[in-house]
């Protein structure tokens, strides 16, 4: 009787043991909820510091602002065309409000500089350097269009091309360079007001597959017959969302006005008016290259048909969400039930807001994308609000977590003040604490079996 008493004490001990366990694991679940919480929120923070960092082009607005008191709005507008022969083709003027031409530029610009009058109270003050464009604000402009390249050497005075591969070209005009962060491998970028039309700047990815070298200012690559002088070359950015946009493809860089000497073209849809006043480098007329690299020729006007893919504004603002009405108001054929281009505020455009407001209502962005070019810098832009979504959404279920791990921290504290003492001494009962009768201290349980030691 006495061999079955003890075993059945025994038992007792260890359902003790187990409860004690359970406890401590119980007890203990609030704060691995709490380290993981921390964990989850530590991670999606790193990943959105580190997205965010990658594109420093979405900060030029806070740039800006560092060096004055007046705020500023990065605005961007893009819009449509047509092209006759696929990407190969640059984007053309089409009628219809869709597009936005050379010519609705004195337009854009005289009344946005307005708003920028009235937002610096300033009066029109004259930029050094240019005797139409206007201080208070900044713009450039830009499409793209796929072609192919070949480096150009001269050896013993005979030019030698060599293998000619795809390229990305990006026509650029206005102060292209004030919004676009560049790291130059070499040289510089295309001056806003050109001295050479038939200038060019490379990525560093075609300066290496051509040149097993970054230094190359000064060679010279040919683009459909025409040569081109290069000035710089500018790295790409080497990241995941980089490659997946294209960002590390063969690109190169020109004056908008170069187009017209590229793929001819005529003024048959172009409104009057469409000269280059600003001096930039993007109107007809502009050249002041030849085909060969010098200063002399004077190319005809036929590049007047090519459409603006992106439009951008750094414009003052005095009163929140002025500048984004302004700058609506400035596009041609523009309103708000039929707006016809896609007007985007890249101010903020990474907070958490605005990336909540552009992926909610499901599939209303998508729908206002729709029909649209992007250029690579876009469309890298958009797949980093998709990802800062997923991490701000990792962020807020481990804030989540953490709220709920303090409170079950808090609920142990008070059950443990709620526990009587009796009952505490039974639950932390531990094997040793167990005294059995002197003459039993010898006995074993082995196999079912009560043994003496």
């Amino acid at each position: 009787m006495k061999v079955i008493e003890k075993s059945k004490q025994l038992v007792v001990i260890e359902k003790g043991k187990i409860k004690r366990g359970l406890l401590k694991l119980v007890l203990a679940v609030p704060f691995w909820v709490v380290v993981v919480a921390l964990g989850l929120i530590a991670f999606g923070t790193g990943r959105a510091i580190y997205l965010t960092d990658t594109r420093p082009d979405q900060y030029v607005a806070e740039t800006w602002q560092s060096k004055t008191d007046t705020a500023f709005r990065h605005m961007v507008v893009f819009a449509g065309g047509t092209r006759a022969k696929g990407d190969i083709s640059p984007l053309t003027y089409e009628q219809g409000g869709k597009s936005i031409h050379l010519g609705d530029l004195p337009q854009i610009r005289q009344s946005l500089q307005g708003s920028a009058d009235t937002g610096l109270r300033s009066g029109s003050r004259n930029v050094p350097g240019s005797s139409k464009k206007l201080r208070g604000w900044e713009d450039c402009y830009s499409s793209t269009v796929k072609s192919t390249i070949s480096p150009v050497n001269v050896v013993e005075g005979k030019r030698i091309n060599g293998k000619a591969t795809d390229v990305e070209l990006v026509a650029v005009g206005g102060n292209y360079r004030a919004f676009h962060t560049f790291r130059f491998m070499s040289g510089g970028f295309l001056p806003e007001e050109p001295v050479d039309t038939y200038q060019i700047v490379i990525n560093d990815v075609l300066a290496w597959k051509f040149y097993r070298s970054y230094d190359v200012t000064g060679h010279m690559v040919e683009i459909d017959g025409k040569l081109f002088t290069i000035i710089g070359v500018v790295e790409e950015k080497n990241t995941k969302v980089a490659e997946l946009a294209g960002e590390q493809e063969c690109r190169a860089f020109i004056y908008f006005g170069a187009l017209g000497a590229l793929y001819g073209g005529d003024s048959k849809n172009i409104p009057q008016g469409s000269s280059d006043e600003y001096g930039d480098g993007g109107g007809s007329g502009v050249y002041t290259g030849s085909e060969e690299g010098g200063s002399s020729q004077s190319p005809s006007n036929t590049n007047i048909d090519y459409a603006i893919q992106c439009y951008e504004a750094m414009l003052p603002e005095l009163v929140r969400g002025v500048a984004i009405a302004d700058f609506k108001n400035a596009m041609p054929n523009y309103s708000l039930t039929n707006p016809e281009v896609l007007v985007v505020n890249d101010t903020g455009r990474f907070s958490v807001t605005r990336v909540i407001d552009t992926m909610f209502p499901i599939g209303e962005t998508e729908m206002q994308r729709h029909g649209y070019e992007f250029p690579y810098w876009e469309v890298a832009t958009q797949m980093t609000e998709t990802r800062l979504f997923y991490d701000y959404a990792i962020i807020a279920f481990g804030i989540l977590l953490f709220l709920i791990g303090l409170a079950a921290l808090a609920l142990k504290f008070r059950a443990k003040k709620a526990i009587a003492p009796e009952e505490l001494e039974l639950v932390v009962l531990d094997v040793e604490e167990v005294q059995l009768p002197e003459e039993e201290k010898g006995l074993v349980v082995k196999d079912d079996e009560m043994h003496l030691k």
